[in-house]
């Protein structure tokens, strides 16, 4: 690998097994039988065993392992192995089911799980890494429990972020409703990350699609921009000015297109439907502290950096889910012709560093 500058990778994941996390169960709820972490639909998304971690032998870099049904202390030992090999200083790496713990109709029990999870991330994974870093998750059904959990999880845990996914919100990310976690998150300096998901498409439609393809391409968009839209009509960014927040996993180039669309609704309606934005969103969202992930390989990117200003956008890598495309996408962005070195040393570093106060 050549000898680049450090790298933070804004957006990778682990694998969590129903096991570990059971143990962290405070009583009663360790003698619940049920299964933790609500689902909707089996898809096979690694294709019979072809792609990403259900692909017994997928190797993310030469001579690493990391497939489904690793233990935390293998999958750290995976990732500084993938850190050493990429040059990376730090990964920030998302659960892959436990963010749909909102889904839970109980809410007491949805508190008492989402507690356990981060009990569970914190001792089994960050534990064991100065450099590995797992996010929290939150029980955002009850809004007065989860910002009291987020404080929990930073004071006492150190978590530096928290998932909130798209397609298990009780409610747009813009809504009031979430405010006792914005302010808390504000005032601890803590980044809140709005990641795409396809689990429960049907709440933005999906349900009489037909195959795996069409329901992850069309939910991981439609659910983003249906919070992005929340976000910033809802005028969050006004309401808690410091707020760090970022948006995962869908790529960037949808930001002009949709940002003219949000500015000419604001252009005609604004004092009547977003009367917290008093400048057009597309000006708002550039002086603002939102940051999204990019994939390396889209067309459009750098006219997408130029429309926004290259301080919003930061490298993810996916691994080691079954569509990440590192180390290519690596690769790609560091040799990309059309983009400055002041540019990707802000995607490949210097923005994640600020979001998550790295």
């Amino acid at each position: 690998m050549p000898a680049w500058p450090a790298v933070i990778d804004s957006d990778a994941h682990i694998v969590e097994r129903e096991e570990d996390i059971r143990k962290y169960l405070k009583p009663p709820y360790d003698k619940r039988g049920s299964a933790l972490i609500p689902g909707d639909h089996p898809w096979d998304q690694g294709l019979f065993g072809k792609l990403g971690f259900q692909n017994p032998n997928y190797e993310p870099v030469p001579g690493v392992r990391y497939t489904g049904g690793m233990s935390p202390a293998q999958q750290v030992d995976a990732w500084h192995g993938i850190m050493d090999w990429a040059g990376f200083e730090h990964a920030v790496c998302f659960p892959t089911t436990s963010g749909t713990v909102t889904k839970l109709r109980e809410p007491d029990w949805q508190v008492a799980l989402a507690r356990a999870m981060n009990d569970h991330l914190a001792g089994e994974y960050n534990a064991r890494s100065k450099r590995m870093h797992c996010v929290g998750v939150l029980p955002l059904g009850v809004p007065e429990e989860a910002a009291r959990e987020l404080r929990r999880a930073t004071t006492e845990l150190g978590f530096i972020g928290f998932e909130l996914l798209t397609m298990s919100a009780p409610r747009p990310f813009g809504d009031c409703w979430y405010d006792p976690v914005y302010a808390e998150a504000e005032r601890l300096g803590v980044a809140l990350c709005i990641h795409g998901g396809r689990t429960y498409s049907h709440e933005v439609g999906a349900e009489h699609l037909r195959t795996f393809s069409e329901v992850h391409s069309y939910t991981f968009p439609a659910g983003m921009l249906l919070h992005f839209t929340s976000v910033v009509c809802q005028g969050l960014p006004v309401r808690f000015p410091k707020l760090r927040l970022c948006f995962l996993e869908i790529g960037a180039t949808w930001l002009p297109y949709y940002l003219d669309r949000l500015d000419e609704h604001w252009e005609k309606r604004g004092e009547h439907d977003m009367p917290l934005v008093k400048l057009k969103p597309s000006q708002m969202v550039r002086h603002s502290n939102l940051y999204f992930s990019i994939e390396s390989g889209e067309t459009l990117l750098p006219e997408t950096i130029d429309y926004l200003g290259a301080d919003h956008f930061m490298y993810a890598s996916d691994v080691p889910h079954w569509d990440n495309e590192f180390p290519e996408s690596l690769e790609q962005l560091r040799e990309h012709p059309r983009l400055s070195d002041e540019a990707k040393r802000k995607i490949l570093h210097d923005n994640a560093a600020r979001l998550y106060g790295l």
